[in-house]
């Protein structure tokens, strides 16, 4: 009424129905019910008023037209760019514009990265920007990350002005928050602190898995999310990014809020068991489609909520051993996929030695098991874990669980080839081939036939080990395994090196690295890379062996690999083809070295021909061939033809 210059309320009805006004409402979460019933009642007299109202959450009227303000767009994690392109960003703009208010030096290369960092933690909110910000009088941004970037919610500065009191009026990010979730109902609140066990995006599904109140069905809780999740969304709690399934998302400064209520109303642990719980359940529904024709997708899958899989591991483990056994057990083939098989394989074996989980569900201690030893495996200790593969076996056995007995036997014929026990290995593969054949399970079928493939090389029966691979891509075809199909190719691509037949090699080595490019595993891609390089070498065709070599060695510094034993075999095949034996010997010498105390004797055995063939001292040469017949009655390998010639028949 001041404002419009009408000297009381009752005037405003007529004043505002002369002429079309735009009224702005400011902050109407102060007091909603008084706001809504004032603009009602303008809105129905004055029907040319148009009103524009910010707060923090819709007035709720008839024809009401919400936007939704989101947070400032925020650099991406992998942001490795110059300070221009970081700032064309909204929220490192504007922190930027704030720091120079408090700061005049420019930010130095080494705070770009931090830049980048408190931004996204931030959340790109503007009030946590400026508070944030204004830190810059006294610290450089990585002081200001470092200190506050696991305390967002303590970030706070001086307003303009002062109260009452004549005290300056300070506004928190713990303050802001808080407003925000008093105006929740307690069911609502009680969500939001569910909702805060998420570490990242989630979807529909998994915010209803965990608001469902177990012990108390029909609850507040129970039943369709969608109405409570859009009244968080309004709200501005959730932040709403793209259209995949896994699209939800607190923002940080409000989990950390929900968070610390959720411990100051003791409901914490409960939060962090139900959280373990459902991803546990999600886990053991993707987990079967992780060795099948939809690996891919089951891998993106679990790719979507890593943060919380790691989570509710972490908490588990203290908290609810049980669940954190039955969740890690179903997550092996995942952490293979991706490189994490150290990191897995310690996490198995730290929840298999508790001893709260030693009278776990059976079966979840045999998939853990067997989940320690191919992880195991996968870095040259799987001999350590052979006890645990074979007690596995033993309770699937029992259980009777055909598919458990199938993983358990395919894992103990690559254990005991590991260990030198051949003949174990070749019979737990052919069991694992006749249980398959007899309960008609094709993908188990193919597993098993390339599993006995690697006796056929190790006897030097290239025909037989080419029957197989072929009976591995027929198979695979069949059940739509992409995957094995690959590495089907790849295993053909090194019997075709092995038979000089190294054209062929390079060409199915190439199409099987595309293959696997295209399912994202580096780490059979750097082995089939391997035998591409050295068919070249053989070949003659030094200048593109030269270039594998340089992937394999970049692949190697970044972790994904473990190429050395490749690399130098192929730098000393290189050498031998122009002619210099020195080299070569040397390089054969570090091969040696490198593939000592590997599983796969073959490797080895191939690189001591090699150095046989170099070394021209008759007793140096002598003690070479002696270590390779060694090696060869050690693994029971036979030499093949061409291996025999360079040696000159002496091994």
């Amino acid at each position: 009424a001041m404002v419009l210059g009408v000297a009381r309320p009752a005037g405003l009805e007529e004043r505002l129905a002369g002429a079309p006004t735009l009224l702005i409402v400011d902050a109407i979460e102060r007091s909603p019910g008084a706001v809504a019933e004032a603009l009602h009642r303008l809105v129905g007299a004055a029907p040319s008023l148009r009103v524009l109202a910010t707060g923090r959450h819709p007035i709720g009227m008839a024809g009401e037209r919400v936007w939704p303000v989101s947070p400032l767009e925020v650099p991406p994690a992998d942001a490795a760019a110059s300070l221009a392109v970081v700032a064309t960003y909204p929220a490192a703009a504007l922190f930027l514009d704030r720091l120079t208010r408090v700061r005049r030096e420019p930010l130095d290369r080494g705070e770009v990265d931090a830049l980048v960092g408190l931004v996204r933690r931030l959340g790109g909110l503007p009030l946590a920007i400026e508070l944030a910000a204004a830190r810059g009088r006294v610290l450089d941004l990585n002081e200001i990350l470092n200190r506050y970037g696991d305390r967002l919610l303590d970030l706070a500065g001086p307003k303009s002005g002062r109260g009452v009191a004549h005290q300056a009026v300070t506004v928190s990010l713990r303050d802001a928050v808080a407003a925000s979730y008093r105006l929740l109902e307690p069911d609502e609140q009680i969500a939001l602190r569910r909702l805060s066990a998420f570490r990242n995006r989630w979807s529909v599904e998994l915010a209803e898995a965990m608001l469902a109140d177990d012990a108390a069905p029909g609850g507040p809780l129970d039943g369709d999310p969608v109405p409570l999740l859009d009244r968080l969304v309004a709200l501005g709690l959730i932040n709403v990014r793209g259209t995949g399934s896994f699209r939800f998302r607190l923002l940080d400064v409000v989990r950390d809020y929900a968070t610390e209520r959720a411990a100051a109303d003791g409901e914490l642990v409960a939060i962090r068991r139900r959280h373990a719980l459902v991803f546990a359940r999600l886990a053991g529904r993707v987990a079967p489609q992780l060795a099948g024709a939809k690996l891919a997708a089951a891998v993106e899958r679990l790719d979507d909520v890593t943060s919380d899989l790691l989570a509710a591991l972490s908490h588990s483990a203290t908290d609810d051993p049980h669940t954190a056994l039955k969740l890690a057990a179903k997550l092996p083939r995942w952490w293979r996929f991706r490189g994490r098989d150290v990191a897995g394989h310690q996490w198995l074996r730290r929840l298999l030695d508790d001893p709260r989980t030693a009278d776990a569900d059976p079966a979840d201690r045999a998939w853990a098991q067997l989940g320690a030893a191919m992880l195991a495996a996968e870095h040259g200790a799987g001999h350590r874990e052979l006890p645990s593969a074979e007690s596995a076996l033993a309770t699937f056995l029992e259980l009777g669980d055909v598919t458990g007995e199938l993983a358990a036997r395919n894992q103990l014929c690559a254990l005991w080839i590991a260990t030198g026990g051949f003949d174990e290995a070749r019979r737990h593969g052919a069991a694992a081939l006749a249980l398959a054949t007899r309960t008609g399970r094709t993908r188990d079928m193919a597993v098993a036939q390339n599993n006995l493939t690697w006796h056929e090389i190790r006897t030097g029966d290239l025909a037989a080990a080419r029957r197989r691979l072929a009976a591995v891509d027929r198979l695979a075809a069949q059940c739509g395994e992409d995957r094995l199909r690959a590495l089907a190719s790849a295993n053909m691509a090194d019997v075709d090196r092995l038979d000089r037949r190294y054209d062929d090699a390079v060409t199915l080595g190439r199409r099987a690295i595309a293959a696997l490019d295209r399912l994202g595993d580096p780490g059979h891609r750097g082995r089939v890379l391997g035998t591409v390089g050295l068919a070249l070498a053989r070949a003659g065709r030094a200048e593109e062996a030269t270039q594998v070599l340089a992937q394999l060695r970049a692949a190697e510094a970044a972790g994904v690999s473990d190429a050395a034993g490749t690399s130098a075999a192929i730098e000393a095949t290189l050498a031998m083809g122009s002619g210099d034996l020195e080299v070569a010997a040397e390089w054969w010498n570090v091969t040696a070295q490198a593939y000592a105390g590997r599983r796969d004797l073959r490797d080895l055995a191939e690189a001591l021909v090699g150095l046989t063939a170099v070394t021209r001292d008759p007793v140096a040469r002598r003690a070479v061939i002696d270590r390779l017949a060694e090696v060869c009655k050690e693994g029971g390998i036979t030499l093949l033809p061409g291996e025999r010639a360079l040696v000159g028949g002496a091994c």
